[in-house]
């Protein structure tokens, strides 16, 4: 058994280097900087390696800002470049990394990276099936509406048209992605807290939301807690030797 799974190790290695190896040397410095950055900087490393459905990432949009201060703005948020270049560095190379696991995608409508962990989303789509079911007025599966998540055709998640669904295929909880919503003034909404994690200390991006904060909620709240807590732990492990890029293709080709 420790031979097959040694074999098994310098196999996907061996595979890996291979892909990677079509990759110029200059890309592969672009894509090792994005990702470098997404791991630290994002939650979808929560995605990538956790239970966290989906992870979203705002990109910078220099084309809205008035010409005379465009300059100004660039050096202001200098991860401009990064992300920018990273991913259509990355769309060039996409089809060597497919994945079972999750799907990566890019809403240019909004400027949002989007992870989706499809066995994390399709578990919690099928917890709220009925939500998703009143909000389409359909009967469709999770199936489907799991692929209308990866592969948007009649309709994008990924935006403020339902925050609702949003908030839950995050991550966030049904009952305080309703709470969120309604702004109802019986719930008290606090923003979660990470008692032993210091957000100025950590590595990772610790993940934010508003949750409903009286014993109610206490179930969904920890699990939460406890989701986000075990994926920082996976993090840690997976990018222990750092080399961004080359780990984040492992696994999300091969799952984490």
């Amino acid at each position: 058994m420790k031979n097959f799974l040694f074999y098994s190790s310098i196999l996907q290695i061996v595979f890996l280097q291979a892909y990677t190896s079509e990759v110029s040397q200059k890309d592969f410095q672009q894509l090792e900087r994005f990702f470098d950055y997404l791991i630290h900087h994002s939650t979808i490393g929560y995605t990538l390696c956790g239970e966290k459905p989906v992870s979203i990432e705002q990109f910078y949009d220099l084309s809205k800002i008035p010409l005379p201060f465009i300059l100004p703005a660039f050096f202001k948020r200098y991860t401009y470049s990064i992300e920018r270049n990273g991913w259509n560095t990355w769309k060039q190379y996409a089809h060597l990394f497919s994945s079972k696991h999750f799907a990566f995608r890019f809403i240019a409508e909004y400027n949002i990276l989007v992870i989706i962990n499809k066995k994390a989303a399709k578990k919690v789509i099928e917890k709220n099936l009925d939500l998703f079911q009143k909000d389409s007025n359909s009967n469709l599966t999770a199936n489907d509406f799991l692929e209308d998540l990866c592969h948007p055709k009649r309709i994008e998640y990924i935006s403020a048209r339902n925050p609702i669904l949003l908030g839950i295929l995050l991550g966030f909880g049904r009952n305080n992605a309703i709470a969120f919503t309604n702004r109802s003034p019986i719930q008290k909404l606090v923003p979660l807290h990470f008692s032993e994690w210091n957000r100025y200390l950590s590595t990772y991006l610790i993940p934010g939301c508003m949750v409903i904060d009286h014993k109610s909620n206490e179930k969904e709240n920890k699990k939460i807690v406890q989701c986000f807590r075990n994926a920082q732990s996976n993090l840690q492990k997976a990018f222990k030797e750092k080399h961004y890029f080359e780990t984040f293709v492992k696994l999300f080709t091969d799952g984490a």
